[in-house]
């Protein structure tokens, strides 16, 4: 995902709103944000491979979170800051690298965060070979991770709450990935990743409608799958798209999450100039008839469907989208109702 393009005025306006996030500029769905240079992946790396300190380990009883996290993708600017905020955010998914992760992991637990690392993260075609997902090619990159000092970083910021999860994969459902994964496929992908790192929840993304994907076939080792909805799937019906998605999830024997698509994913704009400018839009889209999601879309369906999942993203941040005060409004008030629920493991049930 391509690096935020602010302006300078929309930059003074967030600043002024406290309130800021990661951000990109390109028009695909991919909700996964690289935001540093990947480490060379050809097997097990040292760069960054610092211990985990005793010092560090005290903070870490220092250390308490509470309620749903909820935050945007690509809220991070590198290893150490944010594109803004981060509050009222608490969470975000990016793209996560092996010589930066220890970093990373500390910076979050600092400033209060929480993380949905990628570590496979990134465009489909660094996993394939021949038009087709490489399951090797994947492991190399999971194997970039498997030093001792990242293990450690990995379990502690698992037990005090700093790591809720680790996405797999992304949209596993669409053509990118070349049509040979299954879940078989993907329960194989959790237990490689669990041979590294134990006690992490492993998951996948899908959007709106990839909670129909391969529905004869079930999970057996996969934690959680992240639901991401858009008006498109159910024409704005999220209550019937949250009951049909939980009782995907009970079936594949998964903890959902909930991610909902602002950019993309609010009432589509079928008329002839596509400015996503009548009643229920909110401008246009990043494709084609596509809008964004109003700020009352943003507070009532995250409203609708944080509370089912173990945390809750969007896709994604964007500089116009965020220097608006009434989405920030729309923001504040899911991460306010979020704020006061129980906190919730992705760990499969």
């Amino acid at each position: 995902m391509i690096r935020a393009c602010l302006s300078s005025a929309v930059r003074s306006g967030l600043a002024a709103l406290a309130l800021v996030a990661g951000s990109a500029c390109h028009d695909t769905e991919n909700p996964i944000a690289p935001v540093e240079t990947p480490a060379d992946n050809t097997g097990p790396v040292a760069v960054g491979d610092t211990a985990v300190t005793t010092d560090t380990l005290a903070t870490l009883a220092s250390v308490s979170y509470s309620g749903q996290p909820y935050g945007p993708i690509g809220l991070w600017a590198g290893a150490t800051n944010f594109e803004w905020g981060p509050k009222p955010f608490t969470l975000s998914q990016d793209n996560t690298y092996s010589n930066t992760i220890i970093t990373r992991i500390n910076t979050a637990r600092q400033r209060n965060q929480r993380l949905v690392t990628a570590m496979t993260g990134g465009d489909a075609s660094q996993f394939k070979t021949n038009g087709k997902f490489d399951f090797s090619k994947w492991k190399r990159r999971m194997n970039s991770f498997n030093t001792s000092a990242i293990r450690n970083a990995v379990a502690a910021a698992v037990r005090d709450g700093v790591i809720v999860g680790n996405t797999m994969m992304d949209e596993p459902e669409t053509p990118k990935w070349g049509g040979n994964v299954t879940k078989a496929l993907i329960d194989q992908m959790a237990t490689y990743a669990k041979n590294i790192f134990p006690s992490l929840p492993v998951g996948i993304n899908h959007g709106g409608p990839g909670y129909k994907w391969r529905a004869s076939e079930h999970y057996h080792k996969l934690d959680y799958v992240l639901y991401q909805y858009q008006y498109p799937t159910t024409d704005g019906d999220i209550k019937a798209w949250r009951s049909a998605v939980l009782s995907r999830a009970k079936a594949d024997g998964v903890t959902p999450a909930f991610s909902m698509n602002l950019l993309n994913g609010g009432r589509p704009d079928e008329s002839g100039s596509w400015d996503c400018g009548g009643s229920g839009q909110a401008g246009r889209g990043t494709i084609s008839r596509k809008c964004r999601m109003t700020p009352s879309q943003v507070k009532s369906w995250g409203s609708e469907v944080g509370p089912a999942g173990c945390f809750m993203l969007m896709w994604r941040y964007d500089d116009a989208y965020m220097g608006k005060s009434a989405n920030v409004d729309a923001f504040r008030s899911v991460a306010s109702l979020l704020a006061n629920k129980s906190r919730r493991s992705c760990r499969r049930p």
